[in-house]
Formats: C-alpha cells, structure tokens, sequence
C-alpha cells in the first residue's frame, strides 16, 4: 500500500513538473506585447473602413481603356446611413515622376537644361484619376461589398492610397441618440477612413474591431491562462508537500 501511495505521489510530481516546464516555456515563447501591437497600423472602432481592391485593367484590342474595381466597406459606427458619396481622387505621382523634363534636366545638366527650358518644359500638371461611389441605406455593423469601373488607363495609380471626401452624406438615424438629424459634409468625411496596403487588415476580411486591438486582446486572454495554469500547478506542489508531511508522520 505504501509503495501505491509513493507511485502515486511520484506521477503526481511529475505531472506538476512537467506543468511548470510547459508554463515556462509558454512564457518564453516570443510572442507580440501589446505595445508593439498597438504600434502597427489600425483602424478606429467608430469609423466606417474601406477599401478598393480587385483592380482588374480592362483592354480594347491590347489598350486599356478602363478599371474594373471593387469597394468593400464596414460600418462600425451607430449611423444608418440613407445615403452617401465618396469622391476618390489619386494623384499621378508616377506620371509627375517621370516627367520628361525632369529626365532632360538630368541630361543636359542644370545650366544648359535652363538655356533650353522653353522648348523643353511641360507645363501641362498630371491630373489626378478621380471617380465616385454612391451607397444607399447602409446600416450599423453592416458590410457590403460595390463593384464600379473608371474611364482610364491609368489603373496602376488605384494602388496608392486615395485622397476622399463624402459629399452629400444623409442620415437616417443614430442609434445611439436615436436622432434622424443630418450632419454636415466636413463631418460625415471624418466618419470615414481608408484602409490601404500598408494597413494588415486590407488583407483580410473586416471585422467588428480592428486587427490591432483583437491581437490586444488575444495577448491579454493569452496572459490570464497561463496565470491559471500558475494556480493550478502551485495547488498541485501544495497538495504534494501536504501529502509528502502525511508519508512523513506515516512512516
């Protein structure tokens, strides 16, 4: 019987080392601070997100001559939207790039590139690739996704990031005033805020909370389980000395 008991509380010790090991090495494996996390791109909770993606060149005989797009958008406010308007607007930083002046100048050099500057310069700017989309009734905690097309050959410029406003913009109602009063344009633009490239959630599908804050969250119910398994191991170590003290008065 004695022997039994001496197994037993053999397995038990090494059931609760073995714990300790996997808790340690669970607390040495790198993993991401919330610090780090909240220093990466994110959205905010109280914004409507967007996006443009699935930019596809559309070719008239070998020519583009158009952008096939698709606009996918997440409403984390407390606004129904009745309707809205984004104007997007991208500027040719290629185009301003390489301006065939710019690469004459760089030639010639500075001095002979200003004797020939009249003959040379283009003084036409690059215009931005503008276009708009129009969404109607478009509720709280509601995704949707709009396909469009732009008149352009310039489809290369829609990876960039685009400047916007949303004019007209009219509201429903607010759930959280339940008020159906309207709000001004300079306003209903700050409700908005684009995701681009740079951001990691434009790669994935959108959510209630950003991808920074649900990592936040995740490393905070990471910490609390392995504060559990701290109890319980420290409650298996305690039992242990408490049934090691038994053997000892046994014996």
């Amino acid at each position: 019987m004695m022997k039994k008991s001496v197994k037993i509380l053999s397995a038990l010790f090494l059931f609760s080392a073995f714990l300790t090991n996997e808790a340690k090495a669970a607390e040495q494996t790198p993993a991401t601070p919330a610090t780090e996390n909240a220093e990466k791109p994110t959205t905010r909770p109280d914004s409507v997100i967007f996006k443009i993606h699935d930019i596809k060149p559309v070719l008239d005989d070998g020519v583009v001559t158009g952008c096939d797009f698709t606009m996918t958008l997440f409403n984390r406010t407390s606004i129904n939207f009745r309707s809205f308007t984004i104007n997007l607007a991208w500027n040719d930083v290629v185009d301003e790039k390489f301006k065939f002046s710019r690469y004459m100048e760089s030639y010639l050099g500075p001095d002979d590139f200003a004797k020939q500057k009249d003959f040379i310069e283009d003084d036409t700017p690059s215009q931005p690739l503008q276009t708009n989309i129009s969404v109607n009734a478009f509720g709280a905690n509601q995704q949707i996704s709009v396909r469009a097309h732009v008149n352009s050959d310039r489809c290369y410029l829609m990876l960039g990031t685009a400047s916007y406003n949303v004019a007209p913009c009219e509201i429903a109602r607010n759930l959280d005033t339940a008020s159906n009063s309207n709000i001004n344009n300079k306003e209903c633009t700050k409700l908005f805020e684009v995701v681009d490239t740079a951001n990691p959630e434009y790669f994935g599908k959108f959510k209630q909370i950003s991808s920074t804050e649900e990592a936040i969250q995740n490393d905070i119910i990471e910490k609390k389980e392995l504060s559990d398994i701290d109890d319980v191991i420290s409650k298996i170590v305690e039992n242990l000395g408490l049934s090691n003290k038994a053997l000892t008065n046994i014996n």
